[in-house]
């Protein structure tokens, strides 16, 4: 396996796991054990947090540049074969971040480059290690943003930075990260800061978690009317739940205490 999964608490910590590449994502296999992974804590109702980093030193370098110097893996074939590996691999994972109800933190512990910064860019909350480090470089090696990023990227910093970003590749570090809104905050102790975080949006009721990540996914793209249609919905699922009455009974215990 390329990738480490624990589980504590509400909360699946996902590692990838293959630091002599600094954790590259263009593989296959990786691809496939991360969203894997993402499927597992999905199917998991204790499950309501998913937290991703890296071992070792960098979050993810992004993709394998070796592999695209030999045409090798979802790099190979003729351009329609090429297209189809996108497709197929590492768009996949960007769809499943940007798809699951779950709440998703990244915790940015080194360098996040071109698809890696992508991966950081598609999680709800990201925090930083003073050594988190992103830059866009895909016009440096010759190409665009294959997984999606130059969708992810404009929605998170607006629409100019976005575009000095990816059009100067430039690197920017953990504070200036936090200054154009990539990272939440930044922490010595990273994985501490990120723990305190994850343990308490998932001591929240799972369903109301859920439920709320889904209005918050559609409204990157639907109109308000059909918006309050859906918000509607769902908020009357959630009346009826038994989490929603227990969660009513301890506001109101804890109100009344004089």
């Amino acid at each position: 396996m390329t990738v480490r999964v624990e589980s504590t608490g509400g909360v699946n910590w996902l590692t990838i796991d293959r630091p002599e590449v600094r954790n590259a994502i263009s593989d296959d296999g990786m691809i496939e054990d991360i969203c894997s992974a993402v499927e597992a804590a999905e199917a998991d109702p204790s499950v309501n947090v998913l937290v991703v980093t890296g071992a070792g030193t960098a979050f993810s370098a992004g993709g394998n540049v070796k592999d695209m110097a030999e045409r090798a893996g979802m790099f190979a074939g003729d351009p329609y074969q090429v297209g189809e590996g996108y497709r197929t691999s590492i768009q996949r994972l960007t769809r499943a971040f940007l798809n699951t109800d779950l709440v998703t933190i990244a915790a940015v512990n080194g360098p996040a480059i071109g698809a890696g910064f992508d991966l950081a860019l598609a999680c709800d909350l990201r925090l930083g290690s003073p050594a988190a480090r992103f830059a866009h470089t895909f016009v440096d090696l010759g190409i665009v943003p294959g997984d999606g990023g130059a969708w992810l990227l404009p929605r998170v910093v607006g629409w100019q930075r976005a575009c000095e970003l990816a059009f100067t590749a430039r690197v920017i570090d953990a504070e200036t990260a936090v200054e154009y809104g990539v990272l939440l905050s930044v922490h010595t102790d990273l994985t501490e800061a990120t723990r305190a975080l994850a343990d308490a949006v998932a001591a929240r009721p799972g369903h109301s978690l859920r439920l709320t990540k889904r209005l918050l996914r559609h409204a990157r793209t639907m109109e308000l009317d059909g918006f309050l249609d859906l918000t509607a919905s769902l908020q009357a699922l959630a009346h009826t739940t038994e989490e929603h009455r227990l969660a009513v009974e301890r506001y109101l215990e804890r109100w009344s205490r004089p």
